[in-house]
């Protein structure tokens, strides 16, 4: 997910990697009589914001983010130069000097084009379409035609290895029941699914695993050989998982892509 100067843009024709990155829910569904954990997913990261989906970056996982004035983009759905193909923006993650991390919305203030990961040689970001450019902490540079900076999101530093960053209205709610199928018994979960974001169910046996990605159906007597739901557009999603145990909890993990 490296985004490159706006000079090596034909670079970005690169295969985009993938990863499963974990948004706080606030409530993850046990498998006991229905029983909901009323505690943080992880527990390392709580929001400020009620509303907000946290997600982890570890510093560890992009070489960028382990130098002052590296940058990445993190991606939640399909975008393209002009905007997002679904609701919501790239994330930038900067970092300044020593410790300082910048979490930014890649929207651009001028007209909404999707601003490029911070080009330390150039000493900004430079939007693709008009120009604009913007420092590491998003501020615009003078002369820019971009109206005023990128939007920030409250991120913090573990002082180690751990960032969080908050997403504005990206919580989401999970309910879950037992039922009985044509194949056996299944346990049902639904959540709020927004538009082209993909999702995986994790499975956890006590709220201090990491959690182990499940394959589910679509339908209660359907096979359970699906491992990611895309949805098209904001919908309830509805998925329903083989009873192997009869404790533990679920979650739902989102895909991020780094381009």
């Amino acid at each position: 997910m490296n985004e490159l100067s706006l000079e090596n843009r034909a670079e970005n024709r690169l295969p985009r990697r993938s990863f499963i990155k974990h948004f706080v829910v606030g409530i993850a569904v046990s498998t006991i009589l229905g029983r909901k954990w009323f505690a943080t997913v992880l527990a390392d990261c709580t929001p400020t914001i009620a509303t907000a989906g946290i997600l982890q970056v570890r510093l560890s996982d992009f070489p960028a983010l382990q130098s002052e004035q590296g940058s990445v983009r993190l991606a939640l759905n399909p975008f393209n130069e002009s905007g997002p193909v679904g609701t919501y923006y790239p994330v930038l993650v900067n970092r300044g000097t020593g410790n300082q991390f910048f979490a930014l919305n890649s929207r651009c203030t001028h007209q909404s084009c999707v601003v490029p990961p911070f080009d330390a040689s150039f000493g900004s970001s430079v939007c693709p379409c008009h120009s604009s450019r913007l420092r590491v902490d998003g501020t615009v540079i003078p002369g820019s035609p971009a109206l005023s900076s990128l939007q920030r999101y409250p991120i913090t530093f573990d002082g180690v290895d751990l960032l969080c960053i908050e997403i504005p209205n990206f919580r989401y709610l999970l309910t879950g029941s037992s039922v009985e199928t044509g194949v056996g018994p299944r346990f049902r979960l639904q959540f709020a699914a927004k538009g082209r974001v993909s999702y995986e169910i994790l499975y956890r046996q006590s709220p201090s695993d990491a959690g182990t990605a499940v394959s589910f159906a679509l339908t209660a007597a359907g096979a359970a050989t699906s491992a990611v739901y895309i949805s098209t557009a904001a919908t309830t999603a509805t998925v329903y998982i083989d009873r192997t145990s009869q404790t533990g909890f679920y979650s739902v993990a989102v895909q991020i892509t780094e381009g």
